[in-house]
């Protein structure tokens, strides 16, 4: 899809070209989804009966990196004619690359920050001799590209295809963030390994020594590299898994070999991430998170959405709830939970998810009660992202879980495994994924209001470090900017009053750029 999105040639700075952009990408994705379904409609018939599995593993595979791809070719989409990534050298885009720059120059970084993604832009600044700024880009969409594939190949760990599509990868939509695509991924990525983890240590007794050493080996591994690329994740979790671990453990048939799968994993944890776990640890007590934004003024039982620190025009926040103020989104998501404490409470994933949500639950509320008094906020809404995870799920698994308790109706069986029902979910899944990956996309056009399409608007406006603007930047009127320039600013105020004097004369929407009618135009 981002080799696709490369022959769409629209100005990114003109509402029109920004549609035109998405829809050139639908056309492109449906007519791959239809040669996909095709496939799976023939190794359907008798005849071609035996590739039908390898048919529905290629489709659900490709359904996990089409949708990443889409929205990877936005930001492609998005990016067109700047050689910036998403918000140029500004903010944490601009953080991360003097942080490589300086590693470049002087062989050290600050170890209370993970330090993979760092090492990754110098070790490739070099390998290209290119500054790191010229990487930001690139690594934003492929990056944004890989969220699908990593998160549907980790949900693999667990589950059959079909299903590490609909609960791997489905519910991981609404984490994808291109700006910092490493972040919430990890978060993807270690929820199942941690369930895999967890389900190896509940059969510790009947497994080999071979099957404890060699496992407990891969999975430090595992989660010291996911650790190093992104460690935030591990402090919302760590409770939850605790508790989850104490409960799981096999204190009767095997504690002996639980006891070594959880010190060699450990140990090769601590072995891997080493300098960046102690200097978390000692920078704990005296770094402090003071970015009071928007999200720390919400109501802080409110998880039905991640929108970052860039929301845009939310409206009234929380949206009014149906039920004392909670909505049916959450009222399902809550069900949900109900439905699979009930169909699956004694199953491994559902009490290590049970266990990690209140687990950040309580964190949580720890970091939010503590912000007025000690002036800081410790990321303590980064927390809705796990929590909305897990309940989506939690959710999820009580489907599993609920349809595999008819597994023995031989009527039921047959109805599941029909090839009718097979393609149906795939349809309806491909045109989830379409939608989603369109919606997505499009909040990071170009935007000039507190919304993610102000990244990419930052980015055109701001000169590329071979000293040139953007190729589109002209549209704009405004020329464009060294990091800090005063008229920076002062640009972007005076676009988003263009926006909202346009669109009172209902021209466009607020925030939305115009559209450039060229010479013929009625």
């Amino acid at each position: 899809m981002v080799l696709l999105a490369r022959r769409i040639e629209v100005n990114p700075l003109d509402r029109i070209g920004q549609i035109s952009g998405l829809a050139g990408l639908q056309l492109r994705y449906a007519l791959i989804v239809l040669v996909l379904l095709i496939l799976v409609v023939i190794t359907a018939r008798v005849r071609w009966a035996a590739h039908a599995p390898t048919a529905r593993r290629l489709t659900a595979a490709a359904a996990a990196g089409l949708f990443s791809g889409l929205v990877a070719g936005a930001i492609l989409i998005a990016l067109r004619g700047t050689s910036w990534g998403l918000f140029a050298n500004y903010g944490d885009a601009g953080t991360l690359s003097d942080w490589a720059q300086a590693l470049i120059d002087t062989g050290t970084m600050k170890d209370d920050y993970p330090p993979a993604w760092i090492h990754l832009t110098a070790w490739l600044s070099q390998l290209t001799d290119t500054a790191p700024d010229n990487l930001l880009k690139p690594l934003q969409i492929v990056g944004t590209a890989l969220f699908g594939p990593v998160a549907y190949l980790a949900w693999r760990l667990l589950l059959s295809p079909m299903w590490a599509l609909a609960l791997g990868v489905l519910p991981a939509i609404v984490l994808i963030e291109p700006y910092k695509p490493y972040t919430t991924i990890m978060l993807v990525v270690m929820v199942p390994v941690l369930l895999a983890l967890l389900r190896r240590l509940r059969r510790a007794g009947d497994t080999t020594w071979r099957g404890i050493v060699l496992p407990a080996i891969g999975f430090g591994l595992a989660l010291g590299v996911i650790f190093l690329i992104y460690s935030g994740w591990f402090v919302w979790s760590a409770p939850g898994i605790v508790v989850a671990a104490l409960v799981l453990f096999p204190w009767r048939t095997g504690w002996a070999k639980g006891l070594t799968l959880v010190a060699i994993t450990a140990a090769v944890f601590v072995a891997v991430s080493y300098n960046h776990l102690f200097g978390l640890l000692d920078a704990s007590g005296s770094v402090k998170d003071r970015y009071f934004y928007w999200d720390t003024w919400t109501e802080p039982t409110y998880i039905a959405m991640w929108r970052t620190d860039l929301p845009g025009n939310t409206g009234p926040w929380p949206p009014p709830g149906e039920i004392g103020g909670v909505g049916l989104f959450t009222i399902l998501a809550l069900i949900g939970l109900a439905t699979a404490i009930a169909v699956a409470r004694r199953r491994t994933i559902v009490i290590t998810l049970t266990c990690v949500f209140a687990g950040a639950w309580l964190l949580r509320f720890h970091f939010g009660s503590q912000m007025y008094a000690a002036d800081a906020v410790q990321l303590y809404p980064r927390s809705t992202a796990e929590l909305l995870y897990c309940l989506l799920l939690l959710t999820g698994f009580a489907a599993y879980y609920g349809v595999r308790r008819f597994d023995t109706v031989a009527r039921v069986r047959a109805a599941l495994s029909s090839p009718s029902l097979g393609l149906g979910a795939l349809v309806a899944a491909f045109l989830l994924l379409a939608s989603a990956g369109s919606s997505i996309g499009d909040r990071y056009m170009p935007r000039v209001d507190n919304s993610l399409g102000i990244l990419a608007t930052a980015s055109h406006l701001s000169v590329q470090p071979d000293g040139t603007c953007p190729a589109y930047n002209h549209t704009l009127g405004k020329g464009c900017y060294t990091k800090n320039h005063p008229r920076y600013h002062l640009a972007l105020l005076e676009l988003a009053e263009l926006s909202d004097k346009l669109s009172v004369n209902r021209t466009n929407k607020p925030g939305e750029l115009p559209h450039h009618r060229t010479e013929g135009d009625g």
